[in-house]
């Protein structure tokens, strides 16, 4: 090879060399930076108005069904959204922030998003990670919420997790904090407020009266009714006798009835598909809504009567597809309604 072959070759190997390393650059960001779509994150106000967590470019953001494709809400990528939820009257979303990469030494904030003049203030700030909340519907100027007092490894499958659940309230006129239990549970989710009597609904382990590891993995989630001035006085309003586990649900208490998720089935390649299932806990009665053979979750009733649910299309694999549908009471009439 001569002088003049050899300087073309070396040039156009430094020429491929330097695009894959730009194209290096260009793919290679940190996974916070990468995250787009979609989160399980959604409400709806009584106005029928969608409110939903989207990342782009790794920063969550609040999205509001009906309006422009710009958030009203957006975070620095190191940082999330943990819920959102509406004031009764519409006009407020209340929203936790927390890192996104949780540690033992994460904290939270709670911030109040007003529609009508669009500003943003913080009106809690906890040393604690602070994973969902609600307004009280008796009240709105109080929130109830869900905060883990330890972020550790209880267990060596999971690793680290928010764990130590206590359930919370905060006064937005006095400012003043109350702790309304002493359980620190390993878990609690999905919180409900109850709209006639000063009690919230939860999902957590049955797990009271277990003596060892055997029985801890014997017990079920379930949903319980915790009186907020009496916890002691909880009780199990889901079927006290189903051995399943229940996870996220709605209580329609005009019915004696809620709405739940759990186990439909199990897909050919051995992954579970979740479905939404009704239960009447007078006629103790179990029906199952829903059966798309994918990941239901997350049931909403909005103003319409209809039940706003979340569905991953992309259940356990490496990243999810997430839409909402919408349904009747029975389950009939499924309609897509964003994605």
């Amino acid at each position: 090879m001569n002088k003049k072959a050899f300087g073309i070759l070396a040039g156009v190997l430094g020429i491929i060399t330097v695009v894959f390393i730009a194209l290096g650059f260009m793919f290679n960001k940190p996974d916070n930076k990468k995250q787009e779509g979609l989160t399980e994150l959604f409400d709806v106000s009584v106005d029928g108005l969608l409110a939903v967590v989207k990342y782009d470019k790794g920063k969550a953001g609040i999205y509001l069904s009906g309006a422009n494709a710009e958030p009203v809400v957006q975070l620095p990528v190191e940082q999330t959204i943990m819920d959102i939820s509406f004031s009764e009257d519409g006009h407020v979303i209340a929203y936790v922030v927390s890192d996104k990469e949780l540690n033992a030494s994460s904290g939270s904030s709670i911030h109040l998003f007003e529609l009508r003049t669009a500003t943003d203030q913080v009106v809690l700030s906890a040393d604690s990670i602070i994973t969902e909340l609600a307004f009280d519907k008796k009240n709105p100027d109080k929130l109830i919420y869900l905060q883990a007092d330890v972020f550790t490894n209880y267990s060596p499958i999971t690793g680290a997790r928010p764990h130590d659940f206590d359930v919370h309230g905060y006064d937005l006129t006095s400012g003043e904090q109350t702790r309304y239990t002493e359980m620190q549970k390993y878990s609690m989710q999905s919180l409900q407020v109850s709209a006639t009597d000063e009690s919230v609904y939860i999902q957590m382990n049955d797990d009271e009266d277990a003596k060892s590891a055997d029985d801890l993995f014997a017990s079920y989630q379930r949903i319980f009714k915790i009186p907020l001035h009496a916890p002691n006085e909880k009780e199990i309003i889901s079927n006290p006798a189903s051995e399943e586990d229940i996870y996220d649900f709605l209580v329609l208490p005009d019915r004696d009835e809620m709405i739940y998720q759990a186990v439909g089935g199990t897909s050919s390649s051995g992954t579970f598909e979740y479905e939404l299932f009704s239960y009447n806990w007078e006629s103790d009665e179990t029906v199952q809504l829903t059966n798309l053979k994918e990941y239901a979750a997350k049931p909403v009733q909005g103003k319409d009567g209809k039940i706003y649910f979340l569905v991953d299309l992309k259940f356990a694999k490496r990243n999810p597809e997430y839409r909402i549908y919408k349904m009747d009471l029975d389950g009939k009439n499924i309609v897509e309604v964003l994605k």
